[in-house]
């Protein structure tokens, strides 16, 4: 018996596969004093400051910008910065980011952090960010606002994309791709570690750590690799891990067919107390209360 083996789908046209999280952290509106000032800080995530009112000074890198009403302004992660009011103020803040290795450090490299009004990507980005300040008068959360969040910050995303794009230099383009190739295997190579263990139930057999079989990947030295990607991203290759490994946390605790010991082999801890002292760690709870905290809601 000759049996046929037919491809169904040889002439389909396809779209890619989306595998990368955008994570909107909240967002608040604010009415200050001119004697409100914020001592420096960093954020892991992008911070956005669109000013509604008044006048704002931002201090990051030796350098004060200045913002009146209608400028924006974006922080990448990690950068130390001060803010402070030099008038009655009234201002909108978002925090966001991705964890697409190459958009994020297109983006941490090619946007300007300075947008006064009037300039095209303020133009662009204005009519959203009104969109998402107005939301924050809504006393109730549901899915529609948590949609219309998504395709707003969606919306924003693609204009500083699009401005990154364009201010792209070739200058560090060798260092930046050695960086994402990195962050790409990091990735990669932690959902197929994901993958094996909660599908054929095994844990990938790896001879080194991920993070120096990522910087051997593409053929550099250890010294050298951590300090291209630190450059790029802001943060270190472990740390950088350890942003995945939570996110992939996050996500698999939202399923409650898997158990948190699953979840923690799955992830590549020797222990469930070592998972959970990490997680803690990340997120001031633990992985148990967090599943309940966001499977009551």
């Amino acid at each position: 018996m000759v049996v046929m083996i037919i491809d169904f789908l040889k002439n389909a046209k396809r779209l890619p596969v989306i595998d990368w999280n955008l994570t909107f952290f909240g967002a608040h509106e604010q009415a200050v004093t001119k004697t409100w000032a914020v001592p420096i800080e960093k954020h892991y995530a992008f911070e956005c400051i669109y000013v509604l009112s008044g006048k704002e000074t931002i201090i990051m890198h030796h350098m004060d910008f200045t913002l009146n009403s209608g400028d924006f302004f974006i922080v990448p992660p990690e950068f130390l910065h001060r803010v402070r009011a030099e008038s009655d103020l009234k201002y909108f803040c978002y925090h966001f980011d991705i964890d697409d290795p190459r958009l994020k450090a297109q983006l941490i490299q090619g946007l300007d952090y300075y947008h006064p009004v009037g300039s095209a990507i303020n133009k662009a980005i204005t009519p959203h960010l009104l969109k998402l300040d107005a939301l924050v008068q809504d006393s109730t959360f549901d899915f529609t606002t948590k949609m219309i969040i998504q395709i707003e910050l969606s919306h924003i995303l693609m204009h500083f994309y699009e401005a990154s794009q364009n201010n792209a230099t070739q200058g560090s383009s060798t260092q930046n791709e050695y960086a994402r190739t990195i962050a790409d295997y990091l990735k990669n190579d932690l959902t197929s570690q994901v993958l094996a263990y909660l599908k054929e139930g095994y844990t990938t057999d790896q001879t080194k750590p991920a993070v120096e079989a990522a910087i051997d990947h593409v053929g550099l030295s250890k010294g050298y690799g951590f300090r291209i990607f630190k450059e790029t991203y802001g943060i270190s290759p472990r740390e950088y891990l350890s942003k995945l490994k939570v996110n992939e946390a996050k996500k698999l605790l939202l399923k409650p067919g898997y158990a948190i010991l699953d979840i923690s082999s799955a992830l590549g801890y020797s222990g469930i107390s070592n998972f959970s002292r990490q997680f803690k760690r990340w997120t001031n709870i633990s992985p148990n209360e967090f599943r309940k905290q966001q499977l009551n809601k």
